[in-house]
């Protein structure tokens, strides 16, 4: 959770923002707002899931690499202004595929820096599931690591609230894998906590990119995590987006993916 520990100007408290491996989301949102789905609609949230890819199969055992290559780059925005970066390289090693994820985020006024946020996770993928992770963080100033591994068939994951066991297979909060939109609980890698949610698929539509446009799936969180995420119908995670507890607007906005204009941002 990101507590701004000095007095910024009203256009640009960044209060109670959480980054979530790179991910802004509102810290608002509480668990007791999740109604558990009746059997009906999560049938049709399964429905809408498989219908917004290419197959049914386009998010089990994911390959970062075969689909984004060996990086992924995004633009962080905050009311449409550059506000900083989001980086996912992806490597395959000998003992699976290693994923490094750095998000920077500096917010100035009148020429000096107010705000900044370093976040640096390392993490190990094997036969599509988290093997090990390592985070670090850097809140303007507090500094924070959260740390996992596999145990006997579970995910230790010790972090600011000590040791706990997760299941084995949660996905983190990074977004990148696919795999997590069938999840109802994930890990956040800010606060080292399982945290339940709702994903559902909405509609597709033009997503903005800083080169053009692309055609993408739109996705809502509900639950502890309340934010909305695009994905490509070849299952890449192309977009977010989410209102801050100050009412600003957080986007992500892809820098590498692949568009069907060749519009340039220019902001």
């Amino acid at each position: 959770m990101i507590a701004v520990r000095k007095t910024l100007p009203a256009s640009l408290t960044v209060t109670t923002i959480s980054l979530l491996t790179g991910l802004l989301i509102s810290a608002n949102a509480r668990a007791d707002d999740i109604a558990g789905p009746n059997a009906t609609g999560k049938v049709a949230e399964i429905s809408a899931l498989t219908s917004a890819f290419d197959s049914p199969q386009t998010c089990r055992n994911f390959d970062p690499i075969e689909r984004y290559g060996n990086e992924l780059r995004f633009q962080i925005r905050r009311n449409d202004s550059p506000v900083g970066s989001h980086i996912v390289q992806f490597h395959r090693g000998t003992d699976g595929i290693q994923v490094v994820a750095q998000s920077n985020i500096d917010i100035s006024f009148l020429g000096f820096n107010a705000y900044s946020f370093r976040y640096r996770s390392e993490s190990l993928w094997q036969d599509g599931k988290l093997a090990a992770l390592s985070v670090k963080v850097d809140d303007d100033g507090e500094q924070t690591t959260i740390n996992a591994k596999q145990d006997n068939g579970q995910l230790l994951v010790t972090g600011p609230d000590g040791e706990k066991d997760l299941p084995d297979g949660i996905f983190p909060t990074d977004h990148w894998n696919c795999g997590v939109l069938n999840s109802t609980s994930v890990l956040n890698t800010l606060t080292g906590n399982a945290n339940d949610v709702t994903i559902q698929a909405k509609d597709r539509e033009q997503l903005r990119t800083t080169s053009g446009t692309l055609m993408a799936t739109h996705f809502t969180y509900s639950g502890d995590l309340i934010t909305n995420a695009w994905y490509d119908q070849d299952g890449r995670w192309v977009g977010l987006q989410f209102e801050a507890n100050d009412g600003s607007t957080i986007i992500y906005r892809c820098m590498n993916c692949m568009t069907r204009t060749g519009q340039k941002d220019r902001g």
